[in-house]
């Protein structure tokens, strides 16, 4: 469900020089009445791709982002509240305080509205915290109030509308408005970050014959492991050996509790208790409480109590087409629900599901931050590398130094594609992870023995080479690992420069980018790998069934749901996480390191082998101390709680 989304150039700049362009308001003037608002023409939007003109009459919805008074002030203070070395260090603002010293005013909302009702269009809505206005009108109306002309474009086998030049507003509401998004249609919006893994109970993962009945004998079935070793299956030699352990089954909510050295804490009363977190998602399925008591209990955890789980849902849903429809997302979000639940029993559980992927999940994070309605925010979507268009990155990234400023961790999966060449992209990390002030949360693979110890966790980049049965000899499809098939995102930033809490720990050589230091991504992780993934339940066609799930969007609420343990004793919230994660002693902290010798797992019919933790040239690799497949590393269970608690401090 990775979708591929054009960039809009921004070039490498600093975290500040980023934010005060996108969010102090229009740029050059255009002529004397007018000024332009940059970032609102997509690059795909040439002659060359010219496809017609839309009608006249069609009707078009914008969204006019009002610009941040003293965004630059707010980012500064930002890292000031954030970084436990700062005397100012968690004296977080409330909702109320933030809009009163940062947020748009009333002023320039009036403004905003008279320009826009003056141009004909009709003002649909007004953001909570004045954050931005709504409108809709036709393509002449639009066209007249924005000092542009709309047309339409043929791009990756869509015909899109967008701005064919550039984008103005009157002078009088040019500080006012930091972007406007809308104009320009969209190739793909954000999607989950999860991989799904056919139940190997039910359905077994078939051989490669080439689609030619099988010459060469496909050895008997065998079954995925409940624990590593458990069972093995026979493919052609690797290494002189022919007999290989097959893929795990899925982990319940006491396995991976005790692989990450909570279950003691967790049973002792650290379980989350008096803390939220939240769980932020597209949709919402109609049976998400009801699955995930279901599944609690089946794995002997207690259901929700009453209260402890709550929803917040933002209807009617629309864009199911663009968004990859409800089912997958549904999907998504009881992973994530059921993550947390699992790993921070006692921690409350808000749900808030946006009116779909797009616009819609920026009006569900604008309601949260709003209401201070969580500590904790998990958020296993993103979009496919840096191509986010400069309207949608400036909205974005003032709410991620809203969230800071008052005390609000955000925590995003760090993607599913590696560094995004299999995409067609340079190599790059995905954003909202590379943003500097939120939490990215990178992938491992993880493997327990029958008692829930650990044999190995290595990074999660995987490899998977198919077995040729079409032959008179079973034979690999490639030279052994075989091709890249999935791993954590991660990488150096194509727009944001180094922040602070990574210099000196980050190695030069992963920061460096054509000769800046820039961000880099992830900054923590725990499992992803589906092969070693986490079972999930949900009602399908009326009935309830384990699936294996994996990806980034597991490793995302299981760390969220770690954070709600440290939290649960604390003093203050621990808020933006990462200038405290990286000041962290070495305990805190289990260091991911490569394995010494190639780790391969069968399916279970001798369909691939599998290869973890492959390295095959590419930018990402595990290596000693920080990397950009597993960041700092997975928490190191009671010695990451006690130090985050602040207990050690």
């Amino acid at each position: 469900m990775r979708q591929h989304r054009v960039r809009v150039a921004l070039g490498a700049l600093s975290v500040s020089a980023l934010a005060i362009p996108l969010l102090a308001g229009a740029a050059s003037a255009a002529p004397s009445t007018r000024v332009t608002v940059p970032g609102t023409t997509p690059a795909w939007a040439t002659a060359a791709h010219a496809a017609g003109t839309p009608a006249a009459s069609d009707t078009v919805s914008v969204r006019v982002a009002l610009s941040l008074r003293d965004a630059a002030g707010a980012e500064q203070l930002a890292a000031a509240l954030s970084d436990p070395n700062s005397a100012a260090y968690g004296r977080y603002l409330t909702p109320a305080a933030f809009n009163t010293r940062f947020a748009p005013t009333a002023a320039s909302v009036d403004r905003v509205t008279t320009f826009l009702s003056g141009s004909g269009l009709h003002v649909t809505g007004v953001a909570e915290g004045n954050r931005w206005v709504d409108a809709t009108g036709t393509v002449t109306q639009v066209n007249r109030a924005f000092g542009t002309v709309l047309r339409t474009y043929s791009w990756q086998g869509r015909t899109l509308r967008a701005p064919s030049g550039a984008v103005s507003v009157p002078a009088a509401v040019g500080a006012d408005v930091a972007t406007v998004t809308g104009l320009a249609q969209t190739v793909a919006t954000r999607a989950p970050s999860h991989v799904k893994v056919p139940n190997p109970r039910v359905g077994p993962h078939a051989a490669a014959t080439n689609g030619a009945s099988p010459a060469a004998t496909p050895p008997p079935p065998s079954q995925c492991s409940d624990f590593w070793g458990q069972h093995s299956q026979t493919l052609p030699a690797v290494d002189g050996r022919t007999s290989f352990p097959t893929h795990l089954c899925g982990y319940g909510p006491g396995q991976m509790r005790k692989a990450y050295g909570v279950d003691q804490a967790v049973a002792s009363g650290t379980d989350g208790h008096g803390v939220t977190v939240a769980i932020l998602d597209a949709y919402a399925s109609p049976t998400m409480l009801a699955d995930a008591n279901q599944y609690a209990t089946g794995f002997g955890d207690p259901a929700f109590a009453r209260g402890q789980y709550r929803e917040r849902i933002f209807r009617p849903f629309n864009l199911q087409n663009e968004c990859g429809g409800e089912v997958g997302w549904n999907e998504e979000e009881t992973l994530d629900v059921e993550s947390v639940h699992g790993m921070a029993p006692g921690a409350g559980v808000l749900y808030v599901g946006a009116q779909n992927c797009d616009t819609g999940l920026d009006d569900a994070m604008n309601w949260v931050l709003q209401h201070h309605a969580a500590d904790i925010v998990s958020n296993s979507y993103g979009w496919t590398g840096e191509d986010v268009p400069a309207d949608e990155l400036a909205v974005e990234h003032s709410m991620a130094i809203q969230a800071v400023l008052e005390g609000i961790g955000l925590y995003f999966s760090s993607g599913d594609d590696g560094d995004n060449v299999i995409d067609g992209l340079s190599p790059q990390p995905d954003y909202e992870a590379s943003d500097p002030f939120v939490t990215a949360v990178g992938g491992t693979s993880l493997a327990l023995d029958r008692r829930g110890n650990r044999v190995f966790e290595v990074g999660w980049e995987s490899s998977l080479d198919f077995v040729d049965y079409s032959g008179p000899t079973a034979v690999y499809s490639a030279p052994v690992p075989g091709d890249f098939n999935f791993g954590a995102g991660g990488g150096t930033s194509t727009l944001f420069a180094q922040p602070w809490y990574q210099r000196g720990t980050v190695p030069g050589r992963l920061a460096n980018r054509d000769g800046h230091k820039m961000r880099v991504s992830p900054d923590v992780a725990t499992d992803a790998d589906p092969f070693t993934g986490y079972f999930v339940g949900e009602t399908l066609g009326g009935a309830f069934e384990l699936d294996t799930f994996g990806g980034t969007s597991l490793a995302c609420p299981l760390f969220a749901g770690i954070q709600a343990l440290a939290s649960q004793h604390r003093r203050i919230p621990i808020g933006f996480a990462n200038p405290l994660l990286y000041s962290l002693g070495d305990d805190a902290l289990r260091d991911v390191r490569p394995a010494h010798d190639p780790i391969h797992y069968a399916s279970i019919v001798g369909g691939f082998l599998g290869t973890f933790d492959v390295d095959q040239g590419g930018t990402l690799a595990t290596t000693r101390g920080y990397d950009n497949v597993t960041g700092l590393g997975t928490p190191n269970g009671r010695a990451f709680l006690r130090a985050e608690s602040g207990r050690d401090r």
